[in-house]
């Protein structure tokens, strides 16, 4: 067993990629850190959203992660370089989940 540290908040929700090697954890800090399952070690900080995250999802290929944040925002991300490729609108309120569809 392993703990991850980093979060500076609550953390909401934690889910293993498709292949189970890193781990997504979502927090109230309003981050998503990208962990290396094994050692713990932190790959990346996902930064963008204005209020805390509640929900994170792996693409099935394990590219990219969808987060659903109080800011009544779902952010897509490419995790390997931390880059934010959109943000979907239009929420009234918090998203309290997120998910990929099938293709």
């Amino acid at each position: 067993m392993i703990t991850l540290k980093g979060h500076n908040d609550k953390v909401y929700c934690c889910k293993y990629s498709p292949k189970g090697d890193c781990v997504a954890s979502a927090s109230c800090d309003k981050t998503v850190i990208v962990w290396n399952a094994e050692t713990g070690k932190k790959l990346q900080t996902l930064r963008g959203h204005s209020s805390a995250v509640f929900s994170v999802a792996w693409s099935p290929d394990g590219t990219k992660i969808v987060s659903g944040s109080d800011d009544k925002t779902l952010r897509v991300w490419d995790w390997q370089t931390a880059r934010e490729l959109t943000t979907l609108r239009g929420h009234t309120g918090t998203v309290w989940s997120s998910d990929f569809g099938c293709p």
